[in-house]
Formats: structure tokens, C-alpha cells, sequence
């Protein structure tokens, strides 16, 4: 025992006297930096000082030598001596900036006396924990030391299987977010659509310029005509071979490209031939929207949907959600979903007619109070959809619990359509339902046959009945319809409220 102490007593003193003999050589080290940082200061200031006399005898001489050029010669010294000053005043710099790293260098010194005057003090609790531990153990029985050894093994072997546990857990987590992402891509890739957007406006081609005095008509009859007609904004302006028709309700301004086209196509272009062709461009919009239902079912493989179903999936081609067509968007959450179900083993057929229909509730006629969501699964209930699809779409913005996994799939499937870069635009859906508002109100009002907002909902066209409008009350109602618009609707700028009161007489002859 007393040698076991005695030993340890040498191996303290032997580290005490090597942090003394550190320390010493540390400390004789800064002082003899300093000494030559000092050392050569002063070097730098007699040579400084020895300069600046040379230079001051020889601009005596020059000034005795030569009066006429004195000055000149004094410019030329000053000069050069402020050359000679800033660097001196660089050298004065370059000392101040070793005396400050050999102070550096003695904090430095400091630190790692404190830390070795820690690392001491360590070692002596170090010491003094296994000299206790020595003790213990020499009064200790061998069965009392097996336990304390099996009990020592034991905790380190369950660290182990704890450690072990947790890296085959996080490589498992790995190993599933990368087949997710897998799958993902893969099914993005298999559903990959063109987005072409026309929100608002529709290019038509002319053959020549000429047609643009005919279409506008004497003192812009044949425009104000069309407008009354179909309700979209007829532009002509100066851009060379094209007419711009304009209307956010995308199936009105669809009607009013088929009007424009035949009347260009016909010749005969006056307001009642205008009217005419309104009529059954209107009759042929309809007809190109449950064609266009059809199309979209076939395209995906979808049987067994009804008429009214597929009117409305035709419908979707003129409706947007923040700048996003959702009929395109409905075609890429059925392909998505469908690629999806694939590859983990679930129902395609069920995913893809689930991905379709889940956004009918957007193209429900008129403005209705509640969840699109909510209010497509009951349509769909209505029309004699199956339970799964109609809780896929009811939960495909969570506000239902998911029966089933196609569900989870098609609201995977709409969140990655939606949120991919540039697919929406909020501006746009605020828009839309400003300018709905807006004929909304108008039409509210006794006498209003028909309203349309044109330029972008900064004007409101309002076609009244002449024989309930008179020319006496007419810029009464004009009023009220603008200030009931200011109360409800927030806008930009001004809004113009246009109304306008016609009488035809007609006789055959």
C-alpha cells in the first residue's frame, strides 16, 4: 500500500515540476520578444532621426545655392519628408502591431497556465478518487468485485445495443425517405402536362387591317353590339392583324371567339347578325364542354361517369384557382395519384378517377357558401359516386379523415400539382371573385337585363330594360350601383359604372 502511494506521490511531482519548467520557458520567451521589439523601435527611430537631419542640410545647401529656384526645391523637399513621415508612421504602426501580438502571445501564455493549473487540479481529484477506489477495493470480498464487474459490463453492453438500435432506426428512416422521393419522382415524371394559361384574354387573327373598320362599325356600333352580346371586351388597337377579346369568365369570352371568328368568316357584320351568331356560338360553347368532359375521361381511361359529371369536367377547362387551370390540374393529381398507387400497390383506377373529381366542387355554377372540398363530395354523392371516391375528395384538404389509402394518395397528389414553382398566382383568384362581385351587384337591381365587367373590372357595363329604366331615373341608377359597388367591393383606382338603355323598332316590309 505504502508503495502504491508513494509511487503516485512521484508521478505528481514529476508533472508539477514539468509545468514549472514550461511556464519558466514560456515567460523568458515573451520577455525576450518584447526586448526585441523594443530593441527595434528604436533602431527605426535613430535611423528615422539621422534621415531627417541628411535631408535638412542638404535643403539648407540647395536654398544657398540657388535663390530663384528655392521654392520649387522646398516643394520638392516637403514632399518627399511627408514620404519619409508616413513611413515612419507605417514602421511606428508595424511596432505597435508586434507589441500588440506579443501581448497576444502573453495572454496566450496565461490561458495555458490556467488551463494546466486545471488540468492539475483534475489530476490531483483524479488521484484522490482512484486512492479511494484502491481502498474500497482492498477491503472488498471477490464476489463483491464480480458484481461490481458483471454490473460495470452489463451497462456498457445495453449503451451499446441502444446505440446500435438508434443507427439501424435512422438508416431505416433513410432508406424510407429516399423510396419515397423515389416514388415520388417517378410518378411526376409519368404525369408530366403542358400548362398553358390564358386567364383573361384571346388573340384572334385577321387577314388584313381592313376588317378592323368593319368590326368596329359606324361610331363603334358593331363593337358596342358584340359587347351587349356576349359580355366580353372587344379590343382593337394598333397591333397589326389581331383583335384581343377580353373577359375573366372564360367560357363567355370562348363563345365570344367563335362569335368574332364567324362574323369574319360570314362578312356580314351588323348588330343583328351579331346577335344571331351570339346566339349559336353560345349553343356551340356548350356542346365543346361536355365534348371536352369526354375527351377528358377517355384520356385518363374513366368509364361509367354521368352526363352532368361530365359537363362539369368540362367546365373545369374555364375555371382557374389562383392562376392554375384546373382542369389541367385535376388531369395531373388523376396521373399522379395513379403512378403513385402503382408503384406501392393500391388501387389505380380508384386513385385516378378520385385525382379527377376532386376539385368538381370548383366548377359548381354560382357562388355557394362553403369548402369546395365539402360541397364536391356531396355533388358527387348526389350523382351516385362511390363512398371511396367521394371521401378522397371530401379529404383531400384534410377536412375529413381518410378512409382509405388512395384518399392519402389523391391529397399527396394535389399538394404536389399545387405548390410546384409557378403553378399559382393568389392575385389572380382575388381578381376573379372581384369582378363576379361586382356583376353581382349590379344585376341586383330592378331593370338590369344584363352586366358585364370589361378592362380588367376597372369598368362595369349595365344593359337595363327600357321600359323599366326611363331616361329620367337612368342616372339615378347609375349612382346607386356605384356606390353600392364602393361599400362592398375593395378595388384599385376608380371604377367606371357604364349604363346603357336601348329601344329597337323593327317592321318587316
Amino acid at each position: 500500500m505504502n508503495i502504491i502511494v508513494s509511487v503516485i506521490a512521484g508521478i505528481a511531482l514529476g508533472a508539477l515540476v514539468v509545468y514549472l519548467i514550461y511556464r519558466s520557458s514560456m515567460k523568458k520567451k515573451g520577455s525576450g520578444l518584447i526586448r526585441q521589439a523594443e530593441e527595434e523601435a528604436e533602431r527605426i527611430r535613430e535611423n528615422a532621426r539621422r534621415e531627417n537631419e541628411r535631408k535638412l542640410k542638404e535643403r539648407e545647401e540647395e536654398l544657398i545655392n540657388s535663390q530663384r529656384l528655392r521654392q520649387s526645391a522646398q516643394d520638392k523637399k516637403e514632399n518627399e519628408l511627408s514620404s519619409k513621415a508616413q513611413e515612419i508612421e507605417l514602421k511606428i504602426r508595424d511596432f505597435e502591431q508586434s507589441r500588440r501580438d506579443v501581448e497576444n502571445g502573453r495572454r496566450d501564455v496565461e490561458r495555458k497556465e490556467k488551463l494546466l493549473k486545471m488540468k492539475e487540479e483534475e489530476l490531483s481529484s483524479k488521484l484522490a478518487t482512484q486512492k479511494e477506489q484502491l481502498q474500497k477495493a482492498a477491503n472488498m470480498s471477490p464476489e463483491e468485485a464480480k458484481k461490481i464487474l458483471v454490473s460495470s459490463m452489463e451497462d456498457e453492453a445495453r449503451k451499446d445495443a441502444q446505440k446500435l438500435i438508434g443507427d439501424i432506426i435512422r438508416q431505416a428512416e433513410i432508406d424510407a425517405a429516399g423510396k419515397v422521393r423515389r416514388i415520388i419522382a417517378t410518378s411526376i415524371q409519368k404525369a408530366a402536362t403542358d400548362e398553358v394559361q390564358s386567364l383573361t384574354t384571346t388573340v384572334v387573327q385577321l387577314k388584313n387591317d381592313d376588317l378592323k373598320g368593319r368590326i368596329i362599325g359606324k361610331e363603334g356600333r358593331n363593337i358596342k353590339a358584340f359587347e351587349a352580346a356576349t359580355g366580353v371586351e372587344l379590343i382593337v388597337d394598333d397591333s397589326p392583324g389581331v383583335i384581343t377579346l377580353s373577359s375573366f369568365d372564360g367560357v363567355r369570352r370562348y363563345a365570344g371567339v367563335l362569335t368574332l371568328e364567324k362574323l369574319i368568316s360570314d362578312g356580314r357584320i351588323h348588330p343583328g347578325r351579331i346577335e344571331e351568331l351570339a346566339k349559336k356560338s353560345q349553343a356551340e360553347a356548350e356542346v365543346h364542354i361536355k365534348e371536352t368532359g369526354r375527351k377528358t375521361a377517355e384520356l385518363l381511361g374513366i368509364k361509367d361517369i354521368k352526363d352532368n359529371l361530365i359537363e362539369m369536367l368540362g367546365r373545369m377547362e374555364f375555371r382557374f384557382s389562383y392562376g392554375q387551370n384546373i382542369l389541367q390540374h385535376s388531369i395531373e393529381v388523376a396521373r399522379i395519384a395513379k403512378a403513385m398507387a402503382f408503384e406501392i400497390g393500391a388501387n389505380p383506377a380508384l386513385a385516378s378517377r378520385a385525382g379527377l373529381l376532386h376539385d368538381i366542387g370548383k366548377s359548381l355554377p354560382g357562388e355557394v357558401d362553403g369548402s369546395h372540398a365539402i360541397l364536391g363530395a356531396e355533388f358527387l354523392e348526389n350523382t351516385g359516386e362511390s363512398a371511396k371516391v367521394i371521401n378522397a375528395v371530401k379529404a383531400h384538404h384534410e377536412e375529413t379523415p381518410f378512409e382509405t389509402v388512395e384518399a392519402v394518395l389523391v391529397a399527396a397528389a394535389d399538394a404536389l400539382s399545387a405548390t410546384r414553382p409557378g403553378a399559382r398566382m393568389e392575385s389572380v383568384e382575388h381578381y376573379f371573385k372581384r369582378i363576379q362581385k361586382i356583376e353581382e351587384i349590379a344585376m341586383l337591381f330592378e331593370g338590369v337585363d344584363r352586366a358585364y365587367a370589361i378592362s380588367a373590372g376597372r369598368e362595369v357595363r349595365v344593359i337595363v330594360q327600357p321600359d323599366k329604366i326611363t331616361e329620367a331615373n337612368a342616372p339615378v341608377v347609375a349612382r346607386e350601383i356605384a356606390q353600392k359597388i364602393a361599400r362592398e367591393v375593395e378595388y384599385p383606382g376608380q371604377l367606371k359604372v357604364s349604363l346603357i338603355r336601348e329601344q329597337r323598332w323593327n317592321e318587316l316590309a
